[in-house]
């Protein structure tokens, strides 16, 4: 047995009007427009990705090549809005340290995914799984948060918790 074709926006619109009388252009509007505004950037846990943090990501791996031979591959990675680097051996020689901590001061106030200036936000992550409160280092374009979390208690206490922190 064939699908049924599902029905139009316009034809929603028709039977909405006729529904309740409403005008068709309103009741148009009303089926068209999306349920919830869509976030400019979806972001993931534990990510560096983005074009705000690669040029600071590639630099310190340029000085860090520079200043220790043999420099492994390093593991950068996101936690609770800084960057980071996995691994670093307690050896290090202090001039590897300060170049591993110039990039996380200097990411610390750097939007991830653009190069504006930012701050460390609490957004949403895994929108298509349901989610999670995240904190990330975001500009005001970048910051999303789904208008139905204001009410999660996760979401609310990391709110409190980086709201006195700033």
């Amino acid at each position: 047995m064939p699908k049924k074709n599902p029905s139009t926006a316009a034809q929603r619109a028709r039977q909405r009007q006729a529904a309740t009388g409403e005008k068709y252009t309103t009741a148009l509007r009303a089926e068209t427009r999306p349920t919830m505004r869509r976030p400019a950037v979806e972001h993931a846990m534990f990510s560096t990705e983005g074009a705000g943090w690669a040029p600071i990501i590639r630099r310190a791996e340029r000085e860090l090549r520079e200043v220790w031979s043999g420099c492994p591959r390093p593991l950068w990675e996101e936690k609770f809005g800084d960057l980071c680097w996995k691994y670093v051996p307690f050896d290090a020689a202090p001039e590897v340290r300060a170049v591993i901590l110039r990039a996380i001061r200097e990411a610390s106030v750097t939007c991830q995914t653009c190069p504006s200036p930012g701050r460390k936000r609490v957004v949403w992550v895994g929108l298509d799984w349901g989610g999670m409160a995240w904190v990330k280092t975001c500009c005001d374009a970048c910051y999303y948060v789904p208008p139905n979390t204001g009410s999660d208690p996760d979401y609310q206490r990391l709110v409190n918790w980086y709201e006195d922190q700033s």
